[in-house]
């Protein structure tokens, strides 16, 4: 079992959950977040996310618990493809393994 977490702007969340739906895979849950970059400016800023601490991205997480193949086509997929509105920031997909779910 796999655990995805898709993190892109709030306007991406329909584009993520027709992802989801055409691999037949159940959106767990979606969280709205004020994405930001908060560490002291003497810091590596990180490279994979387009906030800073002046600017705010009013972002989406969806996340979906779900099998091994299923996670590595959407990996795929969204490599492949990636899912954007705006083209130069396009959403972040995260792939962890679930150990054990109770």
């Amino acid at each position: 079992m796999k655990l995805l977490a898709v993190m892109g702007h709030e306007e991406t969340r329909p584009l993520v959950r027709e992802l989801f739906k055409k691999h037949r895979v159940n959106m767990f849950s979606n969280i709205s977040i004020r994405g930001c970059n908060c560490q002291p400016s003497d810091f590596e800023s990180q490279s994979w996310w387009p906030a800073d601490e002046s600017i705010g991205a009013y972002s989406s997480l969806c996340f979906a618990i779900l099998e091994d193949d299923k996670a590595v086509s959407i990996m795929e997929e969204l490599e492949s493809k990636p899912v954007a509105v705006e083209p130069n920031f396009p959403a972040r997909a995260f792939l962890m393994n679930v150990e054990k779910t109770a």
